[in-house]
């Protein structure tokens, strides 16, 4: 083959390579929600623990599970987990189906920001009044996982609890 023969073809190749490339599709660009810094953070986690609180306090479990994303988990003790926004609210609606809750303080301990997930530890106090017998109280501790979500909230992605106090106290 005669070297002239071998720019040509080599310059139709490139052409044809140059010409695929523009005709690629970009890749679509998917908004995530900015790093919230860590204080702003804790902030919104705990007016959140405020309105799950209240809620849980008035007996709502509606209002309580609408602060958990679609796709949670809840682990509570005793108990399977939750998996997803009709099995927490219906657990939850059980449980206050059974019992008045009249005392329910969370207490964030620490809150751990990463990219848009926020992990927080942190205690509980309850009081719980069953339709029938004498009240129980509990104190114990919590590790949630929330997400920052597009609209600037966070929901609860991963919720696990347990009691401080003896089993069968």
């Amino acid at each position: 083959m005669k070297p002239g023969r071998l720019v040509v073809i080599a310059a139709v190749v490139l052409s044809f390579a140059v010409a695929g490339v523009g005709a690629q599709k970009p890749t679509p660009v998917v908004a995530k929600p900015a790093a919230a810094d860590p204080a702003s953070a804790r902030a919104a986690i705990e007016k959140a623990n405020a309105a799950f609180a209240d809620a849980m306090r008035r007996g709502d479990a509606a209002a309580a599970a609408s602060l958990y994303a679609a796709d949670a988990i809840v682990m509570m003790p005793n108990a399977p987990a939750m998996r997803g926004t009709a099995a927490i609210t219906a657990g939850l609606g059980a449980m206050m189906k059974d019992m008045t809750i009249t005392v329910f303080v969370p207490k964030t301990d620490n809150v751990i920001v990463a990219g848009d997930l926020a992990i927080e530890t942190g205690s509980m106090q309850m009081t719980m009044k069953p339709k029938t017998g004498p009240e129980m109280k509990d104190a114990g501790k919590y590790l949630t996982v929330w997400k920052h979500q597009a609209d600037g909230s966070w929901k609860v992605i991963r919720d696990i609890n347990n009691s401080d106090l003896p089993a069968g106290k």
